[in-house]
């Protein structure tokens, strides 16, 4: 049995390196890798600019789409913005919000 598959955290973590040496303008995250070996990454969690442009590059160079959902919760709206990819057989989730004005989006009510 190959040591990857002994340890599920291997080829996500190698995966990750390879991203950022590759794609060094992508945005800063907070990247996670669960112990099922999915890598994970905060770009920016309800920021006050509009964060789909690094999102975009983000669903670009993993080959992915960007998915767009807005949420109002307590009269706050926002932007959610995710991009779920496989990149170099690495299940990758990256994820970010900012607030609906700065996307210029409006949520509907």
């Amino acid at each position: 049995m190959a040591a990857s598959s002994q340890i599920p955290q291997l080829g996500p973590a190698t995966a990750l390196v390879q991203l950022l040496q590759e794609h060094r303008h992508l945005a800063p995250a907070t990247w996670r890798i669960d112990r099922d070996g999915l890598l994970s990454a905060t770009v920016a969690f309800n920021a006050d600019f509009d964060v789909r442009p690094a999102m975009a590059a983000y669903a670009e160079a993993l080959g992915a789409v960007l998915h767009e959902q807005p949420v109002s919760s307590a009269g706050e709206e926002r932007m959610t913005f995710h991009v779920f990819a496989k990149w170099r057989d690495v299940q990758v989730n990256v994820w970010a919000s900012c607030s609906a004005a700065a996307a210029g989006s409006a949520v509907a009510a």
